[in-house]
């Protein structure tokens, strides 16, 4: 009762002050202030000044107090006729590796979309076929968090092999670890140790199905970012064991200089010289002219891998995808072997032979004269002389590039050598075979035989790389 009466008097005290004084009574808070208002609307003070203000730094021409037109012509506007052509060589590489980078994020854009359009597809029609990814109401694994594919601007690498390869590699950043079954000890270090993933051990077989699109997982499946394929720009000499690569790596700032220019970068050859027992070791690499098949695709490349190819190169376009269904195929070499791509192939195959490299392409007979035919230069060369006299030019041009198997082994020995690897279908392009230094094909035995008339693609690598080394 008593606190009550108190508590009215110190009311009524506080509104008679008020009444009386209403400047005496100070706010619990603090009132915002504001310096500048404007049509009446008050504006808040700007706290900026007590932030760390960062360094201006002036440029060359306000330095100088000078325009930036007078700078540049200062600057080049008496070089000699050698150093401007090097620098519009410059401000052309310049130009083409941010056209390159603005093209690779658009393609990385479009290729998610499709991919996302294509998973909310397969969530649907499992949806209507009762393959839910919940069971009774319960995850699919014992953490609680449940597993779709809705995300699949990345990769599931799946396979015992492909994924031990992926974290052996180091070359994507690992996101998950999903496992059915499957305590590989490697598989679990490694995710552990070097990623601190946890494996995420799944109930429901059917989700990894899913994640995989119902390839061979063996149990284990692993999510990651898409590999990224580098751009090389060139093929350098190769001397003493080494060789030289410009390579331009969109999301490595280190590899290119101040100047926009492409680092150079020196491999040392993956052979070892104590087996090979020769003096000098040189470079063997592959370049895959449009390979469409992922089977093939991993093929080739596991292939590569086992015999010590030194890097392998394929064209930005018309190739297949260097996704999980060629690392499963390839038994993980995918991620274990250097992958470059190029924009450009016939440049960079006419780069490769100016610096020295020898370019051999795999062909068959038959397929040399039916692409002659084709050939738009041959039919515009034809209306200055007969056609026939024109193929027989041509075909014996060609034929004299051939060479026997055996004799890879002692171009090898000599020179570096690049291969090109063909498709089953159409074998390597008419323009790259003109442009090799050989031409190389492998005997068929039984001469009256037309229905198994080729190898398949890894097939026909494996034989030829096992040539170039024995």
């Amino acid at each position: 009762m008593i606190s009550q009466k108190r508590s009215f008097s110190i009311l009524s005290t506080l509104l008679k002050s008020k009444s009386t004084s209403s400047n005496d009574l100070k706010p619990v808070f603090k009132q915002p202030h504001h310096s500048n208002s404007t049509k009446g609307q008050p504006q808040p003070q700007n706290f900026e000044k007590n932030l760390p203000q960062p360094k201006i730094e002036l440029k060359p021409w306000e330095k100088q107090n000078i325009s930036k037109d007078s700078f540049f012509k200062r600057k080049y506007g008496n070089i000699s006729p050698q150093d401007r052509k090097a620098l519009n060589e410059k401000v052309e590489r310049q130009r083409r590796f941010r056209a390159m980078k603005i093209a690779h994020e658009k393609s990385l854009q479009e290729k998610a979309y499709q991919e996302r359009e294509r998973a909310r597809e397969l969530a649907r029609e499992a949806k209507g076929n009762g393959k839910n990814f919940k069971s009774g109401g319960s995850s699919n694994y014992d953490t609680g968090v449940m597993v779709d594919r809705n995300d699949t601007i990345f990769d599931y690498v799946f396979g015992t092999h492909p994924v031990k390869a992926v974290l052996m590699a180091g070359k994507r950043r690992i996101l998950d670890l999903y496992t059915f079954n499957n305590e590989d000890p490697d598989i679990v270090k490694l995710a552990m140790e070097k990623y601190g993933i946890v494996p995420k051990r799944l109930k429901d077989k059917n989700a990894l199905n899913i994640l995989c699109k119902n390839g061979v997982h063996n149990g284990v499946v692993l999510k990651t970012n898409k590999l990224d394929i580098p751009y090389i720009k060139e093929v350098g000499h190769a001397e003493n064991g080494e060789y030289k690569l410009a390579i331009e790596e969109l999301d490595d700032a280190a590899a290119v200089d101040d100047d926009g220019e492409v680092k150079v970068k020196t491999k040392k050859v993956i052979r070892d010289d104590d087996i090979e027992q020769i003096e000098e070791l040189y470079p063997l690499s592959l370049y895959l002219d449009e390979i469409t098949d992922p089977q093939n695709m991993g093929s080739i490349l596991r292939s590569a891998y086992f015999f010590g190819v030194d890097f392998i190169v394929v064209p930005n376009h018309s190739t297949a995808k260097l996704g999980p269904v060629a690392n499963k195929a390839s038994a993980g070499a995918l991620d274990l072997i250097d992958i470059y791509q190029t924009g450009s192939s016939l440049k960079f195959i006419d780069s490769v032979r100016q610096n020295g490299w020898h370019v051999i392409s795999t062909v068959v007979d038959q397929q040399v004269v039916q692409s002659l035919k084709k050939l738009p230069m041959l039919r515009m060369m034809s209306r200055m002389m007969p056609m026939s006299m024109l193929m027989l030019m041509l075909i014996n041009h060609i034929k004299n590039k051939f060479i026997e198997l055996q004799d890879l082994r002692t171009i090898l020995k000599k020179t570096p050598v690049m291969l090109i690897i063909g498709s089953e279908g159409s074998g390597v392009r008419t323009n790259m075979k003109i442009r090799s230094d050989y031409l190389v094909g492998i005997p068929k035995i039984r001469r009256n035989d037309n229905i198994v008339d080729s190898l398949n693609a890894g097939v026909a690598t494996g034989v030829i790389l096992q040539n170039c080394l024995d």
